[in-house]
């Protein structure tokens, strides 16, 4: 079996044994035969720390033994912490331990096995060579929630990232009936944006600001994009311990400050399964954000894509 490691010499395409530690680990129990993987920016900066003693991969979508087709929450909680008990899931006592590609063998192979309670059933018209797109489009939809967003209010996307992450923010925000406009400089990502609804010159102050680069700069342009008493919500992967930025915009503005960074269980059901559906009902935002698709044997050759200057935003792994 193949999958995707991260050793000294970077990222490469590894034999797997399955019959040991490579497929097994506490909660396990349902075999996934990969279809899609796709690369987080999370991915990038996991590959930046050198040897990981796992299988990379939280993004991926594939098939039961059965033929089925799924989707995954790439999580794994104990079912039994004072935040499980709450069913705050996502605040699991296991912490980054539980998480599918992060903690513990992930989706970058020909087959991983995960916890029954991790599938999500996809809706009809959702392919699974697109549904590794629930997860990082679940992060975003979570983090609207916690931002309590309305479909009255002006959204201004400010940076795409490298791989679109902040893009799906702002997908999801044109899906509750917003007005949603994107601050980037590369065209490919504002090409992107405008299929999926969003005006690609920002005009004014925005009630909601999603900071999808993760830049100092970047940040700093979300303050500024923001209304006085408006919400900077903050999406983008932040890797470094320290940020340095203005704080006066943020001061002054009284803005809310909100981050963005899980998915679990809200009033109507997972957030896994809101994205599942909301990327079947708008096909145009898989056919925009994913730019490139390569063999899992070509991993190395996709991660620096994604690190290049050349122009890419969702590249996925198929095994």
């Amino acid at each position: 079996m193949q999958g995707v490691r991260c050793s000294s010499h970077g990222i490469h395409t590894a034999t797997l044994t399955p019959d040991a530690s490579d497929l097994h680990g506490p909660g396990d129990g349902v075999r996934i035969r990969t279809q899609s993987a796709s690369i987080c920016q999370t991915d990038i900066n996991l590959a930046n720390f050198g040897e990981l003693p796992f299988t990379m991969g939280h993004e991926f979508a594939g098939v039961l033994d059965d033929g089925t087709p799924v989707g995954i929450e790439p999580i794994a909680p104990c079912g039994t912490c004072q935040y499980c008990a709450k069913n705050d899931y996502h605040f699991c006592e296991r912490g980054h331990a539980m998480v599918i590609g992060i903690g513990r063998n992930g989706g970058m192979a020909e087959e991983v096995l995960v916890p029954e309670r991790s599938i999500v059933p996809l809706p009809t018209g959702l392919d699974v060579r697109d549904a590794c797109l629930i997860e990082p489009l679940a992060v975003n939809l979570h983090a609207l929630d916690l931002a309590r967003l309305r479909g009255d209010q002006r959204v201004c996307v400010v940076g795409a990232n490298m791989t679109g992450f902040g893009l799906l923010g702002g997908a999801g925000a044109v899906y509750r009936g917003c007005e949603v406009a994107v601050e980037e400089e590369a065209a490919h990502a504002l090409e992107a944006a405008e299929r999926m609804g969003m005006k690609s010159s920002p005009e004014g102050l925005y009630d909601l600001v999603i900071e999808g680069d993760g830049s100092e700069e970047s940040i700093a342009r979300a303050a500024e994009r923001a209304a006085p008493g408006g919400t900077v919500l903050m999406v983008a992967g932040y890797y470094t311990e320290f940020k340095n930025f203005k704080v006066l915009p943020f001061m002054a503005k009284e803005l809310t400050v909100i981050w963005g960074t899980y998915y679990g269980h809200h009033s109507t059901g997972r957030d896994a399964d809101s994205a599942a559906m909301m990327l079947a009902q708008q096909p145009a935002i898989a056919d925009s954000i994913i730019t490139h698709r390569f063999p899992l044997e070509a991993a190395p050759e996709a991660f620096e894509l994604v690190r290049s200057d050349t122009p890419s935003l969702k590249v996925v792994l198929e095994p």
